[in-house]
């Protein structure tokens, strides 16, 4: 947060999107997150004046959203002690402050609770407020839009039009005010290159030249393949007698983080919710968390050899692409688990409208 602090005017209380220019932006010195996170960091940015004032006020939104998760999960738990998974986890206590995340996370839970109590607009609405302040949440609505079909026996346009209308309701007004600067995050996204913890970036620097570094055809690639994996997840899910929208949504981002071109570390962050409502092994979530956090420390490392010389550069990133692989291994792990995955959640009170019928401890 602080580097970006100063890397990207805020300082200078320069909105992120509004104050965007020509010169701003041919500098690289835009915020480069959706909607959503800017109108909140910019909004922060506005009422402080140094760095330190900055990360502290960052963090009192963030653990705000971070504890209405958990409260939400604890509400949703069949088995409420799950819910340390997510609040205690290794990722949480290494990234809740990293980036702005915990905002989206925040907002897909109110939509995963929203679900749960049959509430099927409000869940597309806040999953449509999340997916405007990062993208991931969108990646939940076939599963949830998938469970209210099946539950309801009717086509969730419901859900899907409050999800647009939470998308828009961010973006519109910002389009409308400057739209090169609106645009920026999609071109930077669009354009960036694979970053050190992913599979791509391990592949070229074993195989060389430019394929692999082309923005546009990783983005080709990596998309095709995840849209392939997600309609495979969603066919299977469609075959169920009985719905498992957590546990198809948990898949689907699964499968985006296998194919991404950019895995920044507090994306773990995204996982944690639905350890609390999964029956998955409980090695397969030590598993997670110890080759994740293998990845921060050796890309730090790795960091830190180049930035201070000391150390062996070369050994660490060696180290660094073990551990990347090795959590891509457990990754495609939880990706098969999650097809055969129990659902552990409450049946909601009486009068809430749900049809959602409880989930046993066991089979």
């Amino acid at each position: 947060m602080v580097p970006l602090y100063f890397g990207r005017g805020l300082q200078e209380k320069r909105f992120p999107y509004i104050h965007s220019t020509d010169q701003t932006r041919a500098a690289g010195q835009d915020l480069e997150y959706p909607v959503g996170t800017g109108l909140y960091v910019g909004t922060v940015a506005k009422t402080v004046d140094t760095p330190t004032g900055f990360f502290n006020a960052n963090a009192v939104g963030l653990t705000l959203m971070g504890l209405i998760a958990a409260a939400l999960l604890a509400a949703i738990a069949l088995e409420p002690r799950r819910v340390l998974l997510y609040a205690i986890g290794p990722a949480m206590i290494l990234y809740a402050f990293h980036n702005w995340d915990l905002l989206a996370v925040g907002m897909a839970t109110l939509a995963m609770y929203a679900y749960w109590k049959g509430a099927d607009g409000w869940a597309g609405l806040l999953l449509g407020l999340g997916a405007a302040t990062k993208l991931y949440p969108a990646f939940l609505l076939p599963a949830l839009a998938l469970g209210a079909w099946k539950r309801s026996s009717r086509p969730p346009w419901g859900m899907g039009l409050a999800f647009a209308g939470g998308v828009a309701a961010l973006n519109v007004p910002v389009m409308i005010a400057n739209f090169p600067g609106w645009k920026y995050p999609w071109d930077f996204q669009s354009m960036r290159t694979a970053n050190f913890e992913t599979s791509w970036y391990m592949i070229f620097r074993h195989i060389g030249g430019s394929w692999f570094t082309d923005p546009g055809r990783v983005n080709f690639i990596s998309a095709a393949v995840f849209g392939s994996i997600s309609v495979v997840l969603i066919v299977l899910e469609a075959l169920r007698p009985r719905p498992r929208p957590f546990a198809l949504g948990f898949g689907i981002l699964v499968a985006f983080l296998l194919t991404a071109k950019v895995f920044s570390p507090q994306y773990a962050l995204w996982l944690l919710p639905f350890f609390a409502v999964l029956r998955m092994p409980w090695w397969s979530y030590v598993a997670w968390a110890v080759t994740d956090a293998a990845v921060w420390i050796s890309v730090s490392a790795y960091f830190l050899a180049i930035q201070l010389h000391s150390g062996d550069p070369a050994t660490r990133l060696n180290i660094l692409e073990v551990a990347v692989w090795a959590r891509y291994a457990v990754l495609l792990l939880l990706l098969v688990l999650s097809t055969q995955a129990e659902e552990l959640v409450r049946e909601p009170d009486p009068g809430s409208g749900s049809r959602i019928a409880p989930v046993p401890l066991t089979a």
